[in-house]
């Protein structure tokens, strides 16, 4: 019998068919090799005309998704360009529209213009709201509710951005998941970019100095520019086509990080107990709380989303559970030091905003951490905890409309 496994199933069409969707391919080496032996088979002609056919489809959709990052990446950079353009103040613009700028090209990406037809005018529609929301906010710099609302304008891109990225299955568990791979991923790869973007940016303003050339000001005011907004969109292209949506350093770096993080939040809760220091009566101790809870939080929804059940670590686990407990416990110190500023110094729209973001994540830190612990201990399944992650994605998409809409007009945009 032939070592080839194609010849081998020549008369069995259903294990042809899962040959290829197991291992494409493999499964393309395979047949090219049977064809040479077996030129006359009917099977392996019709076979290699399909191939043939879903090849020359994909370099056509491939083609016309790179012609569509071009165009939309441009169009963001031409937006990038408005306070050059219109003579708009850039203290005034960008914090505004930055998010819009980087996020809306990826919508756009992820349209499905063909079959999108209510859901694509509804996202649409939102990012218009988005631009004039911004657009309409008064012009001011000392307004606490309108820089909170500046701040969670990201998080409501990014809620449209999942819409149009899971279509209509955004009721599956599974699709909001891998919406947040994705983020995780792109997050990454755009970091690879810039990273790369810099060294390219030193190199060529190196070369044109060594020629008495100085391009660092036109370098800077358009391929910059261009470069920046459109990373994250490129980025999603090389994510969507060049890995095919298989890559998984997110969950790679946070199974680095874990273990690290563990021993320093430990370590900071030891010394600052030993060192009597408080968040109480600091605010910077305050931020500080809150950017680590952000952190954890996206190391522990990365580690869960991409982990394989079937290369467990229990050692890992236990560690991953250790940080989310002692995230907890600094959650509670951070909720606890931001209710007695509430108590001492009144309301104000940071702390309604921080108060917010703050008891959504620890509900959910409190619900990951349960769900981690049954399936270590008890035999919970990966699903129960991807389903814990994902159904409060929601949640806080619905607080990104409160805050970037609703705490400026109650506060009066003060």
């Amino acid at each position: 019998m032939s070592d080839n496994s194609v010849i081998n199933s020549l008369d069995n069409h259903p294990n042809l068919e899962s040959l290829y969707q197991n291992n494409p391919q493999e499964f393309k080496v395979m047949l090219a090799d049977a064809i040479d032996l077996k030129p006359e088979s009917e099977t392996l002609k019709t076979w290699q005309a399909r191939l043939s056919h879903i090849a020359n489809h994909n370099d056509l959709r491939t083609d016309n998704k790179l012609l569509l990052v071009i165009v939309i990446a441009l169009l963001a950079g031409v937006f990038a360009k408005f306070p050059v353009i219109f003579s708009l103040s850039d203290e005034w613009f960008y914090p505004r529209f930055l998010p819009i700028i980087l996020i809306t090209p990826i919508i756009l990406y992820f349209v499905d213009f063909k079959n999108g037809g209510l859901r694509n005018r509804y996202l649409l529609a939102g990012a218009a709201f988005c631009v004039l929301t911004s657009w309409q906010m008064p012009e001011n710099i000392n307004s606490d509710s309108i820089i909170m609302s500046q701040i969670h304008m990201p998080l409501l891109m990014l809620s449209l951005l999942g819409i149009a990225f899971v279509g209509t299955n955004w009721k599956q568990t599974i699709k909001r998941v891998e919406y947040l791979g994705y983020l995780g991923e792109v997050f990454i790869i755009t970091v690879l970019i810039f990273l790369g973007g810099g060294v390219l940016t030193a190199i060529s303003i190196g070369l044109f100095d060594l020629i008495g050339i100085d391009i660092s000001q036109f370098y800077m005011d358009y391929v910059i520019i261009f470069g920046l907004v459109a990373a994250p969109t490129v980025a999603s292209y090389v994510y969507d086509f060049i890995l095919n949506r298989k890559s998984n350093y997110a969950n790679t770096l946070s199974s680095i990080f874990i273990p690290l993080f563990f021993i320093t939040i430990v370590a900071y809760l030891v010394a600052t107990v030993y060192q009597g220091k408080t968040p109480y009566n600091d605010r910077e101790f305050l931020i500080i709380f809150n950017g680590l809870l952000l952190v954890t939080w996206a190391m522990s929804v990365f580690y869960i989303i991409g982990h394989n059940p079937l290369k467990d670590s229990k050692l890992m686990n236990i560690v991953h559970i250790g940080l989310l407990t002692s995230t907890l416990v600094v959650n509670a110190i951070a909720l606890s030091a931001i209710l007695y500023r509430w108590a001492e110094l009144g309301t104000t729209p940071n702390r309604v905003a921080v108060t917010g973001a703050n008891i959504l994540i620890f509900i959910h830190l409190i619900r990951i951490t349960y769900q981690c612990v049954q399936k270590n201990f008890l035999g919970n399944t990966q699903q129960s905890i991807e389903s814990t992650i994902a159904s409060f994605l929601p949640v806080y998409s619905l607080w990104s409309v409160v805050v970037v809409v609703v705490l400026p007009i109650a506060f009066n945009f003060s």
